[in-house]
This record gives structure tokens, sequence and C-alpha cells, in this order.
């Protein structure tokens, strides 16, 4: 049995994603295979304890009050009661008796009383508490006790690879929620404030996969031109990850140059920027719609290879479909081409990226129909709603997400 204990911890703790599912799993391992019941505790930087599980062979526990029920914190700065000891014993592991809970509760000291008070209302004849260490960070603790019998030498060292086990799983959590942190502040860096644009309404969407690192190559942007044209724009460099991020930037920033430097129409710009990829950055690749608003009513585009914008006119939408160009970064030299339409007030214009629409269970043709049929299920009346109701309808989770979302008010 104590074999199989084990070989479920190894199958079943590196799949938690967040620490308080680690120590609920490490609680669901040795309660009641190991133990009648069992404690668990989170570390927190700087100094923050919080019980997570109080669980009995019978189910959750309901604990005396004042003895630390799940979801109390505490402060460890100034460490009392077990946790002291705790911290200096060898191996970070207590073996207690019943003698040892007995002299706890009758203890001055009114930490460690009151464990023991709570380690006697237990019905607890002997009792282990285990550090969850990395390295030499505590990281939690666990407090298993039996009503009956004791810990075994086999049984201890049993449960304290599980308590290593657990550890290298809660600092596992603990550097990906690092790093997620990381990368979606970068992510958030590299992408662009809207500017607030006389009688258009602007609002865009990023969501990242639902697996690793929240970046990617999905980007959009909206910036005025020096002829006072308001310029969007949609891509997806290729790939899904840090680097991508970074190829995003680079072909963003690019873009931005080229359509300021000359005030070119999009498939111009578009063709410059291919130039430029194949002289200055071969290894730089992916799909981009850049569009331009002429006069407040003309809209101008080109794409590389995206997908086609969505317009929703008067409670109806439709994808504006032009033969595809290139992506970008393929040829130094490609023939790109401009698409005109022309905008009235109360129009909405769509803008995204394949994430929003690409299943794998699902054809294209299908989700491009179901795009369609959520634009017109929320119309023209809120941008916001509608750029918050197409991620949360649409997104599988399986790709980045950038989405752009522009209303033609009645004041243009």
């Amino acid at each position: 049995m104590n074999q199989d204990v084990l070989g479920r911890a190894v199958r079943t703790l590196p799949t938690c994603m967040t620490a308080e599912q680690v120590l609920e799993a490490l609680a669901g391992l040795t309660v009641p295979a190991l133990g009648d019941w069992c404690l668990a505790d989170l570390f927190e930087p700087p100094d923050l304890v919080t019980r997570v599980v109080a669980l009995g062979g019978e189910g959750p526990l309901t604990l005396p009050a004042g003895l630390g029920g799940v979801g109390a914190r505490r402060s460890s700065a100034a460490a009392k009661g077990l946790l002291a000891t705790l911290v200096d014993a060898p191996g970070r592991l207590l073996h207690l008796g019943a003698p040892d809970v007995a002299a706890m509760a009758a203890s001055s000291e009114p930490t460690l009383r009151h464990q023991g008070e709570l380690a006697q209302s237990l019905g607890t004849a002997d009792a282990l508490i285990l550090g969850l260490v990395n390295g030499d960070v505590l990281l939690g603790v666990l407090v298993l006790g039996r009503q009956s019998g004791g810990f075994d030498p086999a049984e201890v060292d049993l449960l304290s690879d599980l308590a290593s086990l657990a550890a290298l799983a809660l600092d596992g959590v603990r550097l990906l929620g690092v790093q997620r942190s990381v990368s979606t502040a970068l992510q958030r860096s590299l992408l662009p404030r809207l500017p607030v644009v006389p009688g258009v309404t602007l609002e865009a969407r990023y969501a990242p996969a639902g697996d690793g690192l929240a970046v990617g190559g999905d980007w959009y942007d909206a910036f005025a031109l020096p002829s006072g044209e308001l310029a969007v724009v949609v891509g997806d460099a290729t790939g899904h990850d840090v680097q991508a991020a970074t190829r995003m930037a680079e072909l963003r920033t690019l873009l931005r140059a080229l359509a300021v430097d000359r005030n070119e129409p999009p498939a111009t710009s578009l063709g410059r920027l291919d130039q430029v990829l194949a002289h200055l950055a071969p290894e730089l690749s992916g799909t981009c719609l850049y569009a331009t608003l002429e006069g407040g009513r003309r809209l101008r585009w080109s794409s590389a290879g995206h997908l086609p914008p969505v317009l929703l006119r008067d409670g109806r939408a439709e994808l504006l479909e032009t033969p595809p160009d290139l992506m970008l970064g393929v040829e130094a030299v490609t023939v790109r081409h401009d698409h005109q339409r022309d905008l009235m007030v109360g129009d909405v214009l769509l803008l995204y990226t394949d994430g929003l629409v690409e299943d794998r269970r699902t054809s294209l043709d299908d989700r491009l129909e179901l795009l369609l049929r959520e634009v017109e299920a929320v119309g023209a009346a809120n941008a916001q709603v509608l750029a918050d109701r197409l991620v949360q309808a649409l997104a599988s989770g399986e790709d980045d997400v950038a989405v752009l979302v522009l209303c033609l008010d009645a004041t243009t």
C-alpha cells in the first residue's frame, strides 16, 4: 500500500496548478491511508501562514474556535509553538507521542497550549509534523495524527518522501506564478494604449493561451498617422512564447515606423515591411491586417495572410473577404493589394487573430459563422461588451487572442 501511495503522489502532485491544490492532494493521499486526521498550512512570503486543509477520516474537520480553522491566516514573524521548534528540528520533522501532546496542552506558552489542546480534541495518540521544504525554504507544514497506534520508521520515511514531493510541487507552482506575473507584465508593456479619436470608439482585448507563459505573438495596434488618418492593426507573429512576443514587438514597431514615415496606402507599407524584414530580420514572419480610416469614413486595408475583418451594419454581420496575399516575411518582393469600403455612422468593424475562431474540433467556416452570429447577438450598442463577449464566448484557450473593435460614432 505504501508504494501505491507514493506512486499516486508522483502522478498527482506535479499536475496541481495551485498551492492549495497541492496541499489538498497531499491530505487526500495521507488520510485515511496513513493517518486519522491531518492539517496542512501554506507559507507565503514574507511571513503569512494560511491553514488550507483540516481533514479527518469522515471528511473536513470542524475545529474548535480559535484553534485555526481552514482559511485562518496568521503571521509567522514571531514563530511560537511547534513552528519555532520545527524550524530548527533535524530534517524539519517532529514525532510526538501522547505524553508530548499532554505536555503541550499543559504548557504556559499560549500557542503551544492551544496546539496541544487541538491535538487532544482530535484524540491524538501519535503525531508527525513535517516541514515541506525545498532547499532551505519552508513552504508549508503537514501535521498528521493517529488516534491509536504509532508511526513506525518505514511510515515516517514514506511520509518524509511525500513531504519532499509536495515541497517540489509547491515550489513548481510558486515558480510558475512568478513566471506568469512577469510574462503578463511583459505582454502588457508590449501592447499599446489606444488613442482617443473623435467620432470613433476603440476597444481592444488580449487573452493569452491557457497553458504556458502568458505571452505570445498576437498583437493589436491603433495610432494616428501624420495626415490625421487613424491606423489600426492586428497581427500574429509566428510562435507562442517569449520569443514570439519579442518578434511581435519588432514587427509592430517596424510597421509603425514605416506607416508614419511615408503615410502610404496599407499595401505599400506592408510591401516595404517585407523588404526590411528580408534585409534586417529574415527570421521574422507572421500574419497581419493593416487598415486606415480615411476622412473618418473610408476604410482601406491590406491583409498579409490574415483572417478577414467583420463589418456589422444595421444588425447584420459580414466577413470582408478578399483574395489572400502572402504572410509577412515570406518573400522580399511580394505583390500586395489594397481593398476599400465606405463605412457609415453606426458601423462596427472587428479585427481579430486566429485564436478567436480556430478550434481543432470544428471547421474554420463553422467557427467564422459562429463569430458572425455572436457579433449580431451583441450588436453595435456597446463596444466594450462586444469585445468581452467575443473573448468569453469564442476563445478556446489553446491559442492567444487579440481583438480590436472600432465603432463609428454619430459625431464622425
